[in-house]
């Protein structure tokens, strides 16, 4: 038995180097994620992130400008911070930078949720694949939250840090129940307008 053990492990040797030497498999076509094209200069971020899996309404409306590197090392610049409100309320710094790739935006810096009176940092949005997504989910680092994807379907308005800040004062003096920031309404704050989204 030791004999043919002998006999059979340089056979063996020899079949794992040509193995290692072959080239690797090419995994199945479903499991390739397509590889975007480079964005044209006339493509808005709006535009481009689609054809990432991303839905379009992400960011806010206020883009002003972004560039995205070979590496996928995104940089996004808006007209100035502001607060949009999905199913939580949620902070964009004026300059925010990330990676994407294709279904996900990670390594993100300049996005923040609020979650029970607390600021967290978003580290990561990514979607269901294939798409189209049925589900957006944030991520604040130990907390994954899972979003409707049709909620991210078109850009919402911003409003800048000092009006929600006197939409809060003005909710504190006049105790309005359910007032939240940003808010599009009459001039005193108590109309809700559902066109943001």
């Amino acid at each position: 038995m030791r004999r043919l053990a002998l006999l059979l492990l340089p056979l063996l040797l020899a079949a794992g180097a040509t193995m290692a030497s072959a080239e690797p498999a090419t995994p199945p076509a479903s499991s390739l994620t397509p590889s975007p094209s480079p964005p044209s200069p006339s493509l808005t971020l709006a535009e481009l992130l689609p054809k990432y899996g991303l839905p379009p309404g992400i960011f806010p409306s206020t883009v002003t400008a972004f560039s995205l590197a070979s590496n996928g090392s995104l940089t996004v610049d808006l007209a100035g911070p502001c607060y949009v409100h999905f199913e939580y309320l949620t902070y964009f710094e004026a300059h925010i930078t990330g990676v994407l790739r294709y279904g996900s935006l990670s390594d993100l810096q300049g996005v923040q949720v609020r979650r029970f009176l607390i600021w967290y940092n978003v580290i990561r949005i990514k979607v269901d694949l294939p798409p189209p997504p049925r589900y957006v989910y944030i991520d604040i680092g130990w907390i994954t939250r899972k979003l409707p994807a049709d909620d991210f379907q078109s850009l919402h308005a911003c409003e800048d840090s000092r009006r929600c800040r006197l939409l809060r004062a003005r909710r504190r003096r006049q105790m309005v129940p359910g007032l939240l920031c940003p808010i599009l309404g009459d001039g005193e704050g108590l109309r809700f307008d559902n066109s943001i989204g």
